[in-house]
């Protein structure tokens, strides 16, 4: 179907998607570029359409086989009405429309939870992070950048496409949490914590909490944790930011888990 108009109906209910109003409305985001609408499509998310720029320098024929495959549907948009929903400097004249998945939170054994996280290029890498590191449910407090914004999505990697994200209540959400695991550490991490990271024992269930670039983990957060914990380095170096501290500490938890693998 070809769209000429950046006032047609849909291209308008897509362009609203681009805000957090918009996507509250209607649970759907937009995930652009070639590389992501690639993984969407090869993922178990259910993927509304395909919307391709009439004036890309690309055919993308091997997105088109992947849609028709998934029989969804594609749309072809006049570049006016493709920019009004780009938001990226040089597009690449693609991208998908992704559902947002409805499942409630299932409390894994390995989790994260963003407590404030309020740049959105961190707040992609950790849950680009976590999908590399084997944790499948990220909890993103209401101060936490909205992981569906565009921004989020690019820093992803296509990691939105493999975890579960659930925005609630941080503290409501690690009780919960503890209450399936009473054997389970939570961890937070201070520049000025207790126990170096790669001595926590990562071979219980774990949550582990990042807290705000610029003032930590709350009060609430930090009330719940179990452990205190913080990453050795040179004396230099004052702090790491959120999403490589973040990394660093999972990386120590699937280090840990891998090592007692059978």
């Amino acid at each position: 179907m070809y769209i000429e108009s950046p006032k047609n109906p849909k291209v308008q209910a897509w362009a609203a998607l681009k805000t957090n109003k918009g996507r509250t409305s209607h649970p759907a985001y937009l995930a652009e570029g070639a590389r992501l609408a690639v993984e969407a499509l090869q993922s178990d998310r259910h993927v509304e359409a395909l919307l391709f720029d009439v004036a890309a320098n690309d055919d993308y024929g091997r997105l088109r086989q992947l849609a028709q495959a998934r029989s969804v549907a594609v749309h072809e948009l006049s570049p006016h009405a493709f920019a009004t929903l780009s938001d990226t400097v040089t597009s690449q004249g693609v991208m998908a429309v992704v559902a947002i998945p409805p499942s409630p939170p299932r409390y894994p054994a390995y989790t994260l939870v963003l407590d404030g996280v309020q740049d959105p290029g961190n707040v992609g890498t950790l849950l680009r992070t976590a999908d590399a590191f084997g944790v499948p449910e990220v909890c993103c407090s209401e101060s936490t950048a909205d992981a569906f914004a565009p921004k989020v999505i690019r820093a992803s990697m296509g990691g939105i496409f493999r975890v579960s994200v659930h925005r609630t209540d941080t503290a409501s959400y690690i009780r919960d949490w503890m209450k399936q695991h009473q054997d389970g550490n939570v961890v937070i991490t201070e520049a000025d914590g207790s126990t170096p990271c790669h001595e926590i024992p990562f071979t219980h269930p774990t949550l582990v909490v990042i807290g705000s670039e610029a003032s930590g983990v709350s009060d609430a957060a930090r009330a719940l944790a179990s452990v205190e914990a913080y990453i050795p380095m040179t004396a230099r170096t004052e702090s790491l930011n959120a999403a490589v501290a973040g990394s660093i500490v999972l990386y120590e938890s699937y280090r840990q888990r891998q090592s007692i693998s059978p």
